[in-house]
């Protein structure tokens, strides 16, 4: 690692508080204490001074080496380094060997490392302020974040975490997201020695005071949500389990599920019956909300098994609606008979589940509402249950009403969501795109789907960016253009052939096909029609056709033996087309 004699001195300065009285005094004395670690073999002269490289992004960096680096991170106007005593006579070090930084930073007291930690967290907060251009430079804030991480103060590191975490997930970053959120809860987790909860000491927990245990619960939903994006539905649970723990109300669910809970979701409940704030009245716990959506979510990720009456979900889901309107917001409100209108169709209540489609109506104003629904849960589920209501109406034969509220959500609520919550937009239209291309509209479905999702991902995030839904992507499109061109010519015809020949293309994680499974058809569905849609084609040869239709109903019994998982839609959609793959297998004598 290597600084500049000059950067070393503003940092001492800066940290020290050294007036500009004693500037020129203060850099005599460091530099006599440079050249006589130089002349110790400590440090060494670097002839050719060039700046260190940057850290890989999101890197892991140890202790040592971001304090050392933090000579450099301290940032001043050109002007202040000028007018330096040292500025003529700046220079650049070298430790001559790791073991020096190692034994000088060993016997430094812990006490002082986080104070030279905040300190420097505090200039370059500052600075970040004070530059316009810094305030969107996530390397920066992670920079910053890591400061505040290692000095100790739980509020400020937890705060940009949300932050820098929240920034991270939009742009795609789970990973990413997962690793700010994950450094946060082990900086709780330092402090060891007698009884642990959740891996947090006791004594950490008695401590903790209601705006802390806020934070504490939005970063593990953070982390929550991040792995969730990555299709990581365990360890996701796991997340919003911790969560649960630590904010109390597991009280409440352990009261209502009992020992199943604890069987189908073998995390011990120890956090949340160990932190005392957690029963203060200064304690917000609307906070704790989001946690009963994300372990619904991972629920319909297949991750928590439960029994055959679905109990688990069923109480989970009727005590955040108790919880939610006792609270009075229709953010939470909204989120809470969203869930339990989807919880009452999986259990084939449809009409109960229109029903409560009614009452959303009556409080949901996405105008007002959509950014805020978004920063609690993600996306906005609220306005996602409009998108489930469409299978709620096929599945009572209203094909009518199914449709009319295809074209609602296309008119209405697409054109008022945030273009960039990609996800969040996918959501809303999946359903909308299988009905459109189940009733002669693939083509339009297909217009839908590039104006919507795709152009929007490549405007803001770009062709390397990520996120959950886009394996889906290219199948959805090429089983719209092949449908709803029939038996016209297919511009991308061997390119198709290509993708559906090769068995890789349908590898998905089962998160995925069993969470999407929950929108509408399964993914594995989609992909299964690539192949079946090719068979059908007259100018591809004979031999292929046949390999065709074997993979597509091969891959297509494996969407209904996964659709088991799924709404009822997911399990008539598989079945209605292996009818149709069938009788092309007959047709072409497979």
């Amino acid at each position: 690692m290597e600084f500049d004699l000059l950067d070393a001195a503003l940092s001492y300065e800066e940290v020290f508080g050294v007036k500009n009285s004693d500037r020129f005094s203060s850099a005599m004395e460091l530099c006599a204490h440079f050249d006589l670690a130089e002349k110790e073999g400590i440090i060494e002269r670097v002839l050719s001074p060039m700046k260190h490289d940057d850290d890989e992004f999101g890197g892991p960096v140890d202790e040592e080496d971001r304090l050392c680096e933090s000579l450099e991170d301290v940032i001043v106007p050109p002007s202040v380094r000028k007018s330096h005593p040292l500025y003529s006579e700046n220079r650049r070090y070298r430790f001559t060997h790791d073991s020096w930084k190692t034994s000088i930073l060993s016997v430094m007291l812990d006490g002082r490392k986080e104070e030279m930690h905040e300190q420097i967290a505090t200039v370059l907060e500052r600075e970040i302020v004070e530059e316009t251009e810094s305030k969107d430079d996530l390397e920066k804030q992670i920079t910053v974040f890591k400061h505040w991480n290692l000095s100790g103060n739980f509020i400020k590191a937890a705060g940009l975490a949300l932050q820098i975490g929240g920034q991270l997930t939009i742009l795609g970053l789970n990973s990413q997201a997962d690793l700010i959120f994950s450094d946060v809860i082990t900086g709780l987790k330092r402090e060891q020695g007698g009884v642990t909860y959740g891996g947090i000491c006791s004594s950490v927990l008695d401590a903790v005071e209601p705006p802390e245990l806020e934070l504490l619960l939005k970063v593990y939903i953070g982390k929550g949500k991040a792995l969730c994006n990555l299709a990581k539905g365990k360890a996701g649970a796991e997340a919003y389990q911790s969560a649960l723990d630590v904010s109390r109300i597991s009280d409440y669910i352990l009261f209502l599920c009992g020992y199943f809970f604890l069987h189908c979701y073998n995390v011990p409940l120890q956090i949340l019956h160990y932190t005392p704030c957690a029963f203060e009245q200064e304690f917000d716990r609307s906070v704790c909300f989001p946690i009963f959506s994300g372990l619904f979510i991972v629920l319909k990720m297949g991750v928590i098994e439960q029994n055959e009456g679905g109990s688990y979900e069923v109480e989970l889901c009727k005590q955040f609606v108790e919880q939610a309107r006792l609270n009075n917001d229709p953010v939470h409100y909204g989120r809470a008979l969203a869930m339990q209108g989807e919880t009452l169709a999986r259990h084939g209540k449809f009409e109960e589940a229109l029903d409560n489609l009614e009452t959303i109506k009556s409080i949901y104003d996405i105008e007002t509402q959509h950014v805020a629904i978004c920063k609690a849960y993600g996306s906005d589920r609220v306005g996602q249950a409009f998108s489930h209501s469409v299978n709620w109406n096929h599945a009572l034969g209203r094909t009518d009403a199914a449709l009319a509220t295809c074209k609602y959500i296309v008119e209405e609520i697409v054109p008022m969501s945030d273009p960039k919550n990609v996800h969040n937009t996918f959501c809303l239209i999946y359903s909308v795109i299988v009905t459109m291309k189940e009733h002669d509209k693939a083509l339009e479905a297909r217009d839908l789907f590039i104006a919507a999702v795709v152009d929007p991902f490549e405007e803001h995030f770009g062709s390397g960016g990520s996120t959950v839904t886009k394996p889906m992507w290219k199948p959805i499109l090429m089983v719209l253009d092949m449908q709803g061109n029939g038996s016209k010519e297919i511009e991308h015809i061997e390119e198709y052939l290509e993708w559906a020949l090769d068995e890789s293309s349908y590898e998905l994680k089962s998160a995925i096909e069993i969470g999407m499974g929950n929108y509408s058809a399964t993914p594995l569905a989609m992909f299964a029609e690539v192949p079946y849609y090719l068979a059908r084609r007259e100018e591809v040869e004979l031999k292929k056709r046949k390999q065709l239709i074997q993979t597509a109903r091969a891959q297509m019994e494996k969407s209904l033996e996964n659709a088991q998982k799924c709404i009822p839609y997911a399990k008539s959609y598989a079945r209605e087309k292996l009818v149709a793959i069938g009788a092309l297998s007959t047709e072409l004598g497979v």
